[in-house]
């Protein structure tokens, strides 16, 4: 067998279970952005309700609620006395607003909704949610998401354990000195 395919098969032995924790990663990013969106059983008529409360859970009666689609529609609502609101003709994915909350709903007819879905939107407002130890600005995170995103990659993992291999290799390959007498 030839030293380059030697190479190329240890290369692959060694590659083989970076390359599944690699796609493990991202199928955990997925899970987890799956994670920040709520599964909500329409009514009749797409019918989407919700309620929009404080932080301290008060009703926020006379609010602007916000809705838009995967598709780009838009529609707003006023909450009523109780904080209460409703849009028809809800479809898939939308993202519910207001002006101190934003929340990713996933709308489900009836009849095809998960187990898990609730039949109405509880939108909080107010609540400041740190997720996370620290937040180092916008700059640094997306430094953070861009890296994460490389490493995720097989194929920069695959150039950078081949580097970390051929270097060492070419290094000892160059070493022409005749042991000394």
């Amino acid at each position: 067998m030839s030293r380059p395919l030697v190479g190329a098969v240890a290369l692959a032995v060694a590659m083989g279970p970076t390359l599944a924790r690699a796609q493990n990663a991202v199928a955990a990013e997925h899970k987890a952005a799956d994670a920040l969106a709520v599964d909500v059983a329409l009514h009749k008529d797409g019918l989407l309700i919700g309620q929009l409360v404080g932080a301290s859970g008060k009703p926020s009666a006379d609010a602007t609620v916000r809705l838009t689609l995967a598709d780009g529609r838009k529609a707003e609502a006023k909450t009523n006395a109780d904080g209460g609101f409703a849009f028809k003709n809800v479809r898939g994915v939308a993202r519910l607003e207001s002006d101190k909350s934003a929340l990713l709903v996933r709308s489900w007819t009836s009849g095809a909704a998960p187990p898990n879905a609730t039949p109405a939107v509880l939108l909080v407002e107010g609540s400041e949610i740190a997720r996370g130890q620290h937040y180092a600005g916008p700059v640094a995170n997306s430094t953070v998401s861009h890296t994460k995103r490389l490493f995720a990659n097989p194929l920069f993992l695959a150039g950078v354990i081949g580097t970390a291999v051929a270097i060492p290799v070419a290094i000892h390959n160059a070493d022409d000195d005749d042991p000394a007498s």
